[in-house]
């Protein structure tokens, strides 16, 4: 399943532990209907929080289109936020 990260509400990193903490929108990431005998299941958008590393000499983006693929890219374990 491909992950794609529509904004990027949050992030925190601490260089010292190299642990971050990121809270984001996905596209299709939460159930909004069921599947049944005639539809496929439906999902829409959701927050979801996950927490990543750096490698050696990698850096955050500033640039926001850059934040959101970066993350992205990261294949990270996406969980959801209850709101």
């Amino acid at each position: 399943m491909s992950i794609y990260v529509t904004q990027v509400l949050n992030y925190d990193y601490d260089s010292e532990s190299d642990f971050g903490t990121v809270t984001a929108v996905i596209e299709d990431f939460v159930l909004v209907y069921p599947q049944t005998y005639e539809c496929p299941a439906e999902y829409g958008p959701g927050m979801a929080k996950a927490t990543f590393s750096l490698e050696e000499g990698e850096e955050i983006p500033k640039d926001e289109t850059e934040l959101e693929m970066f993350f992205e890219e990261k294949g990270l374990d996406w969980k959801p936020v209850d709101e």
